[in-house]
């Protein structure tokens, strides 16, 4: 039956349906991904001007060393400040001017570009941006500069592999499963898919990130960002096009604080001085070393941890109870 355009359907969470490699049409490169230029592409939906971002770890003096190596996702070269083509490209400072993010945030991004120092340990952090030909804080102000416009950062440590996509929910509605309501743009490329599914699974991340990660999908105009491959999706002998997510990317975005609150300061919201009965339990506790911030679905709440979870597990039991 044909599709029918209305109100955004759920997104069928589908766990561990893959059935090993094939193919996919964003993988690759060809001559008309150059076609768009990137620096125009500055639209929130857009999907050009996106690199990993690598903290440079090499042992010697600064500007030289010690700032931060660049890769167009998707691509085998980057194009450097100095308009040279390499692999990677180094610079030594990261403009936040336009970026719109609170120290903190900033500090996420270089946190996850650290653990992504060496190829091995996989792409943790994203930016989006443009290299700038000059400096003016280092000794050598011709090593150029990058003017961050967002910053993304991996939600779990597995290892990101296949490609690099954004993807959104166009509000199709389907009278039939698989349904190819998802469009997904290769970053960096001119490509794009109609898409059924998103597998979560190899990502490994907690159910309620997954759910901030469907509900980002569902709601948010610009998508999400999640690294993966092609699969295909069988309900009752129909086909359509699916991609695993071994890993998804929350954007850090500048928005109202988040508090805690209540009498034993368990609870995280985004009001300031939320009050609770001083009814005390062991698990609130836990909540003291906690982190209480803005989560993949926009609110505020407890960032789920192994460490959190035990010192939960072992107040309440794994049950809860």
């Amino acid at each position: 039956m044909k599709n029918l355009i209305a109100a955004a359907l759920p997104l069928t969470l589908v766990l561990g349906c893959t059935q090993g490699a094939e193919y996919d049409e964003l993988a690759g490169e060809s001559s008309a991904d150059d076609v768009i230029d990137g620096k125009a592409d500055s639209a929130e939906s857009g999907a050009y001007t996106y690199f990993a971002i690598r903290r440079d770890m090499r042992k010697c003096s600064a500007p030289l060393c010690g700032g931060f190596f660049l890769e167009r996702l998707n691509r085998t070269t980057t194009v450097c400040h100095d308009g040279k083509s390499s692999a990677a490209c180094y610079t030594p400072e990261l403009d936040w001017s336009e970026a719109n993010l609170s120290a903190a945030q900033q500090d996420k991004l270089i946190a996850a570009a650290s653990k992504g120092a060496f190829a091995a340990n996989g792409t943790h952090g994203l930016v989006r941006g443009r290299f700038a030909k000059k400096n003016l804080t280092t000794s050598s102000p011709s090593l150029g500069r990058f003017i961050v416009t967002e910053a993304w950062v991996s939600a779990s440590d597995t290892m990101a592999d296949g490609v690099f996509v954004k993807a959104r929910n166009t509000g199709i509605v389907c009278i039939t499963a698989p349904c190819p309501s998802v469009e997904e743009k290769g970053l960096n490329t001119s490509r794009s898919a109609m898409i059924s599914d998103l597998d979560f699974a190899p990502a490994e991340l907690a159910p309620e990130q997954i759910e901030g990660f469907l509900g980002e999908l569902r709601t948010n105009p610009s998508g999400i960002i999640v690294a993966g491959d092609r699969y295909t999706v069988k309900v009752g002998g129909r086909k359509a096009k699916g991609r695993t997510a071994t890993a998804a990317f929350s954007r850090l975005a500048d928005g109202p604080a988040c508090f805690v609150g209540g009498c034993s300061g368990q609870i995280c919201s985004d009001q300031d001085g939320v009050i609770s009965t001083c009814d005390f339990r062991p698990e609130y506790a836990c909540y003291q070393a906690a982190t209480c911030e803005r989560q993949a679905d926009g609110a505020c709440g407890w960032t789920p941890t192994e460490e959190l979870q035990a010192c939960i597990d072992g107040a309440t039991g794994p049950s809860g109870h």
